[in-house]
């Protein structure tokens, strides 16, 4: 792209609108996160690095507290209707636990639950718990709990589409058990319980519906919430793995700015701190001072992309959206802004991936196509194509994607900017008030997590879970395959023939791959080190997701 530094502010890009469909709910659990960076001793005086940043093999001691900047904040702690993002799920695994979590090796482990079992043709699951666990106001987890808590989720607006077809009934085995029946085979069944649909919250906090005071069973109780400034919680004694937690307190400080959360690390106002700012990844990557953990670089980890509405002029005409696809040359956008940190990527998987095909037919960059379908689409819609283009609130956000505008303005679309603060973007995204929004998702242990972002049946009706609103019968098809297919082979095909059907529906204009951190001082120790209840192992970050059960902090 000639000229490319004279038209585009070097910043950082990342496009995205604030893990936008992890906010509305039902995030996943991340994959295991790839480890670099480094540790040094207390003092800053430089000590033999650790093998494996925020993994510690030394005898852990108990006691003290740490501080964590957060990226954002939520609206609060009920899982059937709060909206839960990266710093939601942060929470949650603070205060509750779920029923499944996500080992390093990126299958689903028991935890709540004892075990997950199928029926033959995995359309029945029981779900056994283990005894002896009782929640922070002391009642105990049963049947009963898990089945009311599964009740609320699927009855609720927000989460119940992301159930239907995975809970089609409910049956209470024993006092320790529950069944539930699908409507369908439903082979990803244990993974759907690590994400925001498998936290479990006492029978007080359900029958009360508070979003404000949250009661779980996890490892830390709530001391005090005030949002956007912090939340404060203490250990739990009588949490039901012994001997953790290891930190006494845990405060979580949310700092939008990533610049000041870099700062605030810097000068120890927090311990550790989350960031997708690519800049702030370099500039601590090299620094001796601190351990990095990086996002994962194996599985599905979240993608950074334009969302288009397929149901809004003029982002619903098919040749105006490859028209956008044409004009928008991600390579020269993370050439220029991703300061060697961010990859390119137009796919919904990432290299490496079974379920990424060899090409996938995508789009590739071509101004002078973009100018003809531009030309070809102006007559059907007033003589010219004008497209709004929104973000979160940001200042470095809104620089990205003036940068986008520019792009496309060179094709002749006429593109307007704007930002938008979170909590109307996320409703504008699923009420469909929108024509092209930033956004960041698909971080899923298993494909068919995803499948409520996409599938025709959550596109319509006043609150829709897929965004774009994308109806195609053919990538219908193939998530059913993917869905209902025991054989890895035959949801390999499906998976793949989805991300064709999307380069030919062009509802995501695709960017990069997500650039996650978590970075932390070197006395915050093992804070990617989760060892799980049958003696694996899971990571304590991905996705933007930390989880500060193993964490200890030196003397």
């Amino acid at each position: 792209m000639a000229d490319s530094a004279d038209r585009y502010d070097r910043r950082a890009f990342l496009t995205r609108g604030a893990s936008a469909a992890a906010a509305v709910g039902l995030a996943g659990v991340g994959l295991p996160a790839l480890l670099s960076g480094c540790g040094t001793s207390n003092g800053g005086s430089a000590a033999p690095r650790l093998s494996t940043p925020g993994v510690s093999t030394a005898t852990p001691r108990r006691g003290g507290t740490a501080t964590v900047g957060l990226n954002s904040e939520i609206d609060g702690f009920l899982p059937s209707a709060s909206h839960w993002d990266n710093s939601g799920l942060t929470y949650a695994n603070t205060l509750f636990d779920p029923l499944t979590v996500i080992g390093a090796d990126g299958k689903a482990r028991p935890y709540l639950a004892q075990s997950v079992t199928p029926n033959s043709d995995m359309t029945e699951w029981t779900i056994t718990l283990r005894p002896g666990i009782r929640f922070h106001d002391q009642s105990p987890l049963n049947a009963d709990v898990v089945l009311a808590n599964i009740q609320a989720l699927q009855t609720s607006a927000l989460t119940g589409q992301a159930l239907r077809g995975v809970v089609d009934g409910l049956t209470k085995v024993s006092d320790m058990a529950v069944m539930v029946s699908c409507a369908e085979p439903i082979v990803a069944f244990p993974q759907y319980l690590a994400t925001q649909v498998g936290y479990v919250i006492a029978m007080a906090q359900l029958e009360s519906g508070s979003s404000t005071k949250p009661i779980g069973t996890g490892p830390f109780s709530l001391v005090s919430w005030e949002p956007n400034d912090h939340l404060t919680a203490t250990r739990n004694p009588d949490y039901w793995r012994p001997g953790l937690p290891y930190l006494d307190t845990i405060t979580y400080k949310p700092i939008a700015n990533d610049q000041s959360r870099e700062a605030s690390l810097r000068s120890g106002t927090v311990d550790l701190m989350v960031t997708r700012d690519p800049n702030a990844i370099k500039d601590l990557r090299g620094d001796p001072s601190f351990q990095q953990v990086l996002n994962p670089k194996v599985g599905q980890g979240d993608m950074d992309f334009i969302i288009l509405n397929t149901d809004a002029d003029p982002t619903n005409d098919p040749i105006v959206r490859q028209a956008i696809a044409c004009a928008t040359d991600s390579a020269e956008l993370v050439k220029l802004f991703g300061v060697g940190v961010a990859v390119p990527n137009l796919s919904l998987f990432p290299p490496g991936s079974p379920y990424r095909p060899e090409d996938n037919g995508y789009p590739q960059y071509d101004l002078a196509k973009a100018k003809q379908l531009v030309a070809q689409a102006a007559p059907n819609h007033g003589g010219s194509i004008e497209i709004a283009l929104a973000t979160i609130t940001d200042p470095r956000l809104l620089e990205e994607v003036q940068a986008v505008a520019s792009m496309w303005r060179m094709a002749g679309i006429k593109t307007t900017v704007s930002e938008i603060e979170q909590v109307t973007f996320i409703d504008n995204l699923v009420t469909g008030k929108f024509q092209a929004y930033t956004d960041e998702m698909f971080a899923a242990t298993d494909p068919d997590l995803n499948y409520v972002w996409m599938s025709p049946t959550t596109a319509n009706g006043p609150i829709a879970l897929n965004f774009s609103r994308n109806k195609d019968d053919l990538l219908e098809a193939a998530l059913q395959q993917g869905r209902t297919s025991s054989a890895q082979q035959a949801r390999i095909q499906a998976y793949q023939e989805v991300d064709k059907r999307l380069a030919q529906d062009l509802p995501y204009i695709w960017v990069s791959l997500a650039t996650w951190s978590l970075t932390g001082s070197d006395s915050v120790m093992n804070f990617n080190n989760l060892t799980l209840p049958d003696g694996s192992h899971s990571l304590g970050f991905a996705n933007g997701v930390f989880d500060p059960t193993p964490v200890w902090r030196k003397a």
